[in-house]
């Protein structure tokens, strides 16, 4: 996969797991659903192969119509999984390792001996082994105990790490509040993958927006319209698969966007932008993800039964004083990608707290907006 963008949000040594329908080829997500966003989490990125392979086979094991294909950091492809079997991109090459482990295990298992025997001959006055003195015989027997002594080393490393990785993943099997739970925030507050998912620039592109709720944007709009503001017209953003309806009222200095996601619902957004180009005042009829946003962007949350002439109003009588940018036909367009790119550059540079990740986690299951399917069933 050379050029892909998730390549570049890869460390070295990492490996992504991609799933896919079996018979048609579909992406899908790690729920074996068709994902509904491009930042939706469809690509999953493992600090090892052992761990790519392990939640592959695991996957497979729950969802058998599934396939997974691993990739690097440089997007070559190093194997494909389903309840066949396992392809690999030189089959040969895991075989070649499997023997080679047999004399390197009976090399560090007599290594392991010898270094034992001098470590413990001035303790119980007895002679060390001495390679260079024993027979062939000899030699044969030692190498036959240290490949028994590196299997066993090799089991026990394994034993080892699949416990590793069994603790790793207890977090996010705890039930939410509990301890445990508290520390798969802050692992994944330290990742920072949640600013790494969001396209950094959004283009828009003219379309006729498919509405969760039809009746709601028909509602919306007529209060808009009733209320003085111009229709710029419906686009959508390639590379959010967001849905959007803008307006605005020059004379008062606002924007009205009515604005959906794929299974996110829909809803409405009266704002100000300020001459300074990165303040504005938003207010909006959904409740909040539980995500921070950048303090010069101040964000009214009203409720999903806030009704059009309510968030307009809060709008006019909450934004502060200064400033105001004028919308118009021409720059109503630049000016939502400008705010977009400064948003994700204020949530890269910032990052994510622990809290944000337990916000978002405690209102999982809960709609947030008009027409929203439940987060549990995504």
């Amino acid at each position: 996969m050379p050029g892909a963008s998730w390549r570049r949000e890869m460390r070295f040594g990492e490996i992504a797991l991609f799933n896919f329908d079996a018979k048609s080829g579909q992406l899908l997500g790690p729920k074996a659903r068709v994902p509904q966003l491009p930042v939706q989490e469809v690509c999953m990125v493992f600090g090892s192969r052992y761990a790519a392979r392990a939640s592959a086979r695991g996957q497979i094991a729950a969802h058998p119509q599934m396939l997974t294909v691993l990739y690097d950091r440089r997007g070559r492809w190093f194997s494909t999984r389903s309840r066949e079997g396992e392809n690999r991109r030189n089959p040969g090459l895991g075989l070649a390792w499997i023997l080679l482990q047999f004399p390197l295990l009976a090399i560090y298992g007599t290594l392991a001996m010898v270094a034992f025997s001098h470590l413990t001959a001035s303790y119980l006055d007895a002679e060390p082994i001495r390679l260079g003195e024993l027979s062939q015989q000899q030699l044969s027997s030692l190498l036959a105990g240290g490949l028994i002594l590196g299997g066993f080393g090799r089991l026990l490393f394994e034993l080892i790490r699949i416990r590793l990785l069994v603790w790793h993943g207890r977090p996010a099997l705890a039930p939410v509040g509990s301890p445990e739970r508290e520390k798969l925030y802050r692992r994944v507050a330290k990742g920072g993958a949640s600013g790494r998912l969001v396209p950094p620039e959004v283009s828009l592109v003219p379309a006729i927006v498919e509405w969760p709720v039809p009746e709601k944007h028909s509602e919306w709009s007529a209060v808009l319209q009733s209320r003085g503001f111009q229709r710029r017209g419906e686009f959508t953003s390639p590379e959010t698969k967001a849905g959007h309806d803008f307006w605005f009222k020059a004379d008062e200095d606002l924007t009205a966007l009515i604005a959906t996601l794929p299974t996110r619902g829909m809803w409405l957004a009266v704002f100000t932008r300020y001459e300074d180009g990165s303040s504005s005042f938003c207010a909006l009829n959904k409740l909040p993800t539980g995500m921070d946003h950048d303090p010069k962007s101040v964000k009214a949350f009203l409720g999903m039964d806030a009704s059009a002439e309510a968030v307009i109003e809060h709008a006019l009588k909450n934004r502060p004083q200064g400033r105001r940018r004028r919308p118009t036909a021409d720059n109503l367009l630049d000016d939502y990608k400008t705010g977009w790119r400064r948003s994700v550059e204020w949530r890269r540079s910032r990052g994510t707290t622990p809290e944000e990740v337990k916000r978002v986690d405690q209102g999982r299951g809960q709609p947030k907006a008009v027409g929203e399917t439940s987060s549990r069933n995504r």
